[in-house]
């Protein structure tokens, strides 16, 4: 059964058409993610220019900070209360989400990701980047990604055909 993941990606372009092949580049060679399809939905992409930019783009920063207190309410209900608690992690799911919380803090993005800033390699937005956006919204789009994928465990963390040994 096919399964479908939303992402919102921060890029720099003069346009859509610009925009949108900058991030299915992307996706094309990302090594963490490997859909079966990806789709640039241009009704719901938008530069900074638009009404919609800032409360999407501050909505996908805050669910990913809601991704990320569910890992860590995840890490407390293993038992992990002091950084010291994560070497004794067992292996398995609790060791898991330790990585996915690395990835999230660290930039790197994953399915769990809602937003996505290509520019910076984030999960966030700089104060300086801000900046540069409020300065000049045009040259500053937020795309919509439709992700298609079989199942979620084919989706997470697949190096494909291309990329192996």
């Amino acid at each position: 059964m096919g399964m479908t993941k939303t992402h919102w990606l921060l890029t720099e372009a003069c346009d859509f058409t610009t925009a949108r092949a900058a991030v299915l580049i992307f996706f094309k060679q990302s090594l963490l993610l490997s859909y079966d399809t990806v789709w640039a939905i241009e009704a719901d992409s938008f530069s900074a220019s638009d009404s919609r930019f800032w409360p999407a783009l501050e909505g996908g920063v805050a669910e990913n900070a809601l991704v990320l207190r569910g890992f860590l309410d995840d890490l407390q209900a293993e038992g992990c209360r002091t950084i010291e608690d994560f070497a004794a992690l067992p292996v398995g799911y609790p060791s898991k989400v330790l990585h996915l919380i690395a990835h999230l803090v660290d930039g790197f993005i994953g399915i769990d990701s809602v937003f996505y800033n290509r520019i910076e390699d984030s999960h966030g937005l700089s104060a300086a980047l801000r900046e540069k956006i409020l300065s000049q919204p045009s040259s500053y789009w937020l795309i919509q990604v439709e992700a298609g994928f079989t199942t979620e465990e084919e989706a997470s963390l697949i190096l494909r055909d291309k990329h192996t040994l």
